[in-house]
């Protein structure tokens, strides 16, 4: 019954650190946009030649 206090103890000083941790220094993303989206369409290119193992009926 100690060993379970003593790992449950251990559980809730770990958790009130890793909260305490989170709250005071909130982790900083540094995802931004690295390029502008474009606002041309795109044109498509020429229609690809056809392989030599097409099947129509397929």
């Amino acid at each position: 019954m100690r060993a379970l206090n003593v790992f449950l103890a251990a559980f809730a000083v770990a958790t009130a650190a890793f909260w305490f941790s989170v709250l005071s220094y909130p982790p900083q993303t540094r995802a931004a946009p690295s390029a502008i989206a474009d606002s041309w369409p795109v044109k498509p290119k020429a229609t690809p030649p056809i392989a030599d193992d097409y099947d129509p009926e397929f």
